[in-house]
């Protein structure tokens, strides 16, 4: 006895290649290259007064949060010492 079996081979397309977002990527990423932030350095002091004044604007507000904010910049202004 003998069997015989057929089947169908599909081709599927490959995908178009993106050429202009390869494109743009490239290029954004010179530019991204020339421009740089400057870094400034930030003492301790002025990110925790920077934090206490937010705790300050939600002290009427968030009476516990600001409580949390102020605690939290007295801990952060100590890691100097």
């Amino acid at each position: 006895m003998s069997t015989a079996s057929t089947f169908d081979v599909l081709h599927i397309d490959t995908p178009a290649v993106p050429r202009g977002a390869v494109i743009a990527a490239q290029v954004f990423a010179r530019i991204a290259g020339w421009v740089k932030a400057p870094v400034r350095k930030v003492s301790r002091a002025a990110e925790a007064a920077t934090v206490r004044e937010m705790a300050m604007g939600l002290q009427h507000t968030d009476p516990g949060f600001a409580a949390d904010l102020f605690a939290a910049a007295a801990r952060h202004e100590s890691l100097d010492d």
